[in-house]
């Protein structure tokens, strides 16, 4: 009863930290790493392809296949979409600079990377905020087989 109450504590702690609404979402990210140099060597100073898994105004997790440390810098891009009614339009590419702020081991050579954005045009910030709102209200998927 004591851990599932302490689980209970920490999971409304976390939620008290983020400062924005997050969406699930699965976008294509290309990133290429900044600072420091020897994440750069790590990376071969090539861009990367990862998967965003959600996003917020601050920021974003990623799955990827290298295992970053906290602090590095990463450029990163990617592109969002409208649905409007039927129509799809795109907004972007999105150019931001970010910070790993964790990483976190899911399976062999594959990694979650928290990332928070430290340089970011305010266009980009409102065209984010739009985009998790608008993810955020629709309905969720449901996975039962018929």
């Amino acid at each position: 009863m004591l851990n599932r109450a302490r689980l209970w504590i920490t999971n409304i702690q976390e939620k008290k930290k983020r400062h924005f609404r997050r969406a699930r979402v699965s976008l294509t990210v290309v990133y290429r790493a900044n600072e420091p140099l020897s994440v750069r060597m790590l990376t071969a100073d090539k861009e990367i392809q990862a998967t965003m898994v959600d996003l917020s105004e601050g920021g974003m997790a990623v799955l990827t296949n290298y295992s970053l440390p906290q602090s590095s810098i990463l450029l990163m891009r990617f592109t969002l979409f409208k649905i409007i009614k039927e129509d799809v339009s795109f907004y972007g590419p999105v150019s931001i600079t970010g910070e790993v702020r964790y990483n976190t081991m899911v399976d062999k050579d594959l990694y979650r990377l928290g990332i928070c954005f430290i340089k970011i045009e305010e266009q980009d910030k409102r065209e984010i905020a739009n985009f998790v709102q608008i993810a955020s209200n629709l309905p969720k998927a449901n996975n039962k087989n018929p």
